[in-house]
């Protein structure tokens, strides 16, 4: 890139790293939660918890895939990015509604950080700066 990353992008490389490191302490957190039932309290369901936790921790690993590239200035990354974000707060709804509300505080970060991730990475500034093309 001829010119210098936005700093919308860099801050949101560190929340798509953020994002990632969440996710992964969320999914080994669910899955722990699915073999110790014993700790659970009486209004989370253990069933959804094995299949929420190993998706979680899947769309971790992917989120930290793409925050690299998003750094690079990658266009795929960036696209990547804006998509993972969706699924992010589909996945936020979902745990929210079949979970419980013990995941109230999850989404209540989650939702408004995917969308923030959004808005950054679609100024005309950071697409400017993906494109290669001088910002006006």
């Amino acid at each position: 890139m001829a010119q210098d990353r936005p700093g919308s992008v860099t801050l949101v490389s560190a929340l798509t790293w953020l994002a990632a490191a969440m996710d992964l302490i969320a999914g080994v957190a669910l899955i722990w939660l699915y073999y110790h039932p014993e700790d659970l309290s009486d209004e989370i369901e253990a069933g959804n918890l094995l299949w929420y936790g190993l998706t979680t921790l899947a769309v971790a690993v992917f989120t930290a895939a793409v925050a690299a590239g998003l750094a690079m200035g990658s266009q795929g990354a960036r696209v990547l990015v804006i998509l993972v974000m969706v699924v992010r707060i589909a996945a936020a709804a979902y745990g929210l509604g079949k979970i419980g509300g013990t995941f109230a505080l999850q989404a209540a970060i989650e939702i408004p950080l995917a969308l923030v991730v959004i808005g950054l990475l679609s100024t005309r500034r950071a697409s400017a700066w993906f494109r290669g093309a001088p910002a006006t």
